[in-house]
């Protein structure tokens, strides 16, 4: 293995010299921990780590709704509705390609809203216009995968149906996810990756974008959405 004009070894074998071992080691043995911190989510329901999910999200600055699904179209449809946050003007959405959106009716609900000008269902074939889109868009719509309880964090994977744009451009995102989805932690999400085919990209998602790397000034929507909301279908 190159790097630059060294190898590894050039690189190895001074700290092994330091470290006063006899070799570069070609295998490395993994303690046998006697002690593991207990976790918050350890010994919770289902309901509880949905609940705890909904409070760590909600600190993180995004808006929370739960509903039944038959209630999904008309929860969205509600906040969409408002139009811009905060001016309250007309507003255009992207949705994610969604079979769970079709069944209950959320594109005909958002078209019918009277400050929505225009909607539209990401589609592979069109290219680049889903991007153009989404960039002038004010929602994007999306469906995640699951939820981390610990962190009120969503998993994204993009996907034919939804590229990342339509949750990292527009100001809004609106997540929706399934309660059941909702995982204690990081290391349940990335175990159901292990031997799987991954997707182009994964966004793990915690809450609107923001820095604070100038002065510990913290700045929202420097590099995605500067609203995010979550509806947790229960």
């Amino acid at each position: 293995m190159a790097l630059g004009n060294k190898t590894l070894d050039d690189l190895l074998t001074p700290i092994t010299k330091q470290l006063e071992h006899d070799g570069i080691a070609e295998k490395i043995d993994l303690p046998e921990w006697e002690f593991k911190p207990a976790r918050v989510t350890d010994g919770m329901s289902k309901d509880q780590l949905v609940d705890l999910f909904a409070a760590e999200a909600e600190k993180i600055r995004v808006q929370v709704k739960r509903c039944k699904a038959n209630k999904l179209a008309e929860t969205i449809a509600a906040i969409v509705g408002a139009g811009v946050p905060e001016t309250g003007e007309a507003c255009s959405v992207v949705c994610a390609d969604e079979d769970r959106f079709a069944a209950v009716g959320l594109y005909d609900a958002l078209a019918a809203a009277d400050l929505v000008t225009d909607v539209t269902v990401w589609d592979a074939k069109k290219g680049d216009a889903n991007v153009d889109a989404a960039l002038v868009a004010t929602y994007g719509i999306t469906y995640a995968s699951a939820g981390i309880a610990e962190t009120g964090t969503i998993v994204q994977p993009t996907s034919p149906k939804c590229g990342r744009a339509v949750s990292l451009l527009p100001l809004v995102h609106i997540a929706v996810l399934d309660a059941p989805t909702i995982e204690p932690t990081m290391l349940e999400i990335m175990k159901e990756f292990e031997g799987g085919k991954l997707p182009s990209q994964v966004c793990f998602i915690s809450g609107p974008s923001a820095t604070a790397d100038i002065e510990l000034v913290r700045v929202e929507g420097v590099h995605g959405p500067m609203y995010v909301n979550y509806v947790i279908v229960e």
